[in-house]
């Protein structure tokens, strides 16, 4: 995006086009699902076509799939980032930046610190510390304690949905779900006191439920529920009086106890699990 050649807009004139109010925009400014606008002055900022396109789009996800912020955050993301890091500057922390470097080594502290002392045990200067850094640079990429752990959550989020996007181009519908609960086994036994935490920080906690463990799954849960109803349709499986959804719900939820009993018992491994698992579920499916 050329600086010179676009054609900017008041916040006002912003918030018309989309069909927003300014209240939105600011918070949809705060929540980090656009590129802070251009300042002109101390009270005066421009905004682009860029800003309106990212506005259209998360409108869009909010009407259409009812998506929490954090989600539409990442959807944002993965749509405009290139752009973004195209503005000449709009983001103080492209990816692959310096910047975007050191959020992300802050964000891997964290990681590191929440699986090993818990959250309430990590403290910012555990943090700083342990990055050699002072906490004036943790506070240009984090408001607060609370602010890494939403990025550890968006984090996390983005290593489940890595997970589906390479199994896209698997054709076969069991070798696919084999390779997904190996995927996910080996993600769990490395991240699952941050789950852990996930879950018990966000349960009866009103104002972090989009950041609990069904938001966590919910690209995950999603594609695994489109990926049963696909085999049912094709006669792989036997069609059950449960909706798709619900059946994947059941799977995940027995798979990731099994995760957990896995790690607790040595007298089995991963693959002699899975084994016995899909041999009985094709067998199962072959006599439907």
């Amino acid at each position: 995006m050329d600086i010179k050649e676009t054609k900017w807009m008041k916040i006002s004139d912003l918030a018309e086009e989309a069909g927003l109010s300014r209240h939105t925009v600011h918070y949809y400014l705060k929540e980090g699902l656009l590129p802070p606008p251009v300042k002109t002055g101390k009270t005066m900022a421009l905004y682009s076509q860029t800003h309106l396109d990212c506005l259209r789009f998360i409108k869009g996800l909010r009407a259409e799939r009812d998506m929490p912020i954090v989600a539409v955050r990442q959807e944002v993301l993965l749509r405009f980032g290139d752009e973004w890091e195209k503005g000449g500057g709009l983001v103080s922390a492209q990816p692959g930046s310096k910047g975007e470097q050191q959020r992300q080594r802050i964000i891997n502290k964290a990681l590191e610190l929440f699986s090993s002392k818990g959250y309430h045990r990590t403290h910012i200067s555990d943090i700083t510390d342990g990055l050699h850094i002072s906490k004036g640079t943790f506070y240009i990429y984090f408001k607060n304690k609370r602010d890494v752990f939403l990025a550890v959550f968006l984090h996390l989020t983005g290593v489940l949905t890595e997970i589906e996007e390479n199994l896209e181009s698997e054709p076969d519908f069991f070798v696919r779900m084999y390779k997904r609960a190996r995927r996910y086994f080996f993600t769990y036994k490395k991240y699952h006191r941050v789950f852990d935490i996930i879950r018990a920080e966000t349960i009866g906690r009103e104002e972090l439920s989009e950041y609990g463990g069904r938001a966590i799954y919910k690209n995950l849960l999603e594609l695994l529920g489109n990926d049963i109803k696909k085999a049912q349709e094709n006669g792989l499986i036997w069609e059950l009086p449960l909706s798709p959804e619900l059946l994947g719900y059941m799977v995940f939820g027995a798979f990731d106890f099994a995760c957990f009993r896995l790690m607790q018992d040595n007298r089995y491994d991963l693959d002699e699990f899975l084994d016995t698992l899909f041999q009985w579920a094709k067998a199962f499916a072959g006599n439907h």
